[in-house]
């Protein structure tokens, strides 16, 4: 009589964990962009692919999408205006074949001209496992 009623304890445990391992699985393609940008994210996507190179990084960024839904104003300790940043989600595949995705920032200077059309990567979230698209 026990051992049914541990057995039985021991698979609601185990169905309950499995269900809720599946549902925190993410994937990539049900973020919601916030604008959309091609140029942009493809600018994210090489500057994301030189660091992950420069650093060895064993991952290909393959997939990038904007979050926010309008540029941040950046300003100086004097108020004034220096630069606008921007959040993306930005998916890579591993070389080991494990997909997952990071959120970056990125920023362009503004100058008397206007905006820079530079973009520079200032923040690298921690990555977090996604299902492979």
């Amino acid at each position: 009589m026990m051992i049914k009623y541990i057995a039985g304890w021991v698979f609601v445990i185990a169905a309950c964990s499995i269900s809720a391992i599946a549902q925190n699985q993410a994937k990539f393609s049900d973020i919601k962009a916030g604008m959309k940008n091609k140029w942009l994210e493809q600018q994210a996507l090489r500057i994301a692919n030189e660091r992950a190179t420069d650093l060895h990084w064993l991952a290909e960024y393959k997939k990038a999408t904007i979050i926010s839904k309008k540029w941040q104003p950046i300003l100086n300790d004097y108020g004034y205006l220096v630069g606008r940043k921007i959040h993306m989600e930005l998916y890579c595949v591993e070389q080991n074949g494990n997909c997952e995705m990071a959120d970056f920032t990125f920023k362009q200077k503004y100058k008397a001209e206007g905006y820079s059309n530079r973009l520079i990567c200032i923040k690298v979230g921690q990555l977090y496992n996604v299902d492979c698209e």
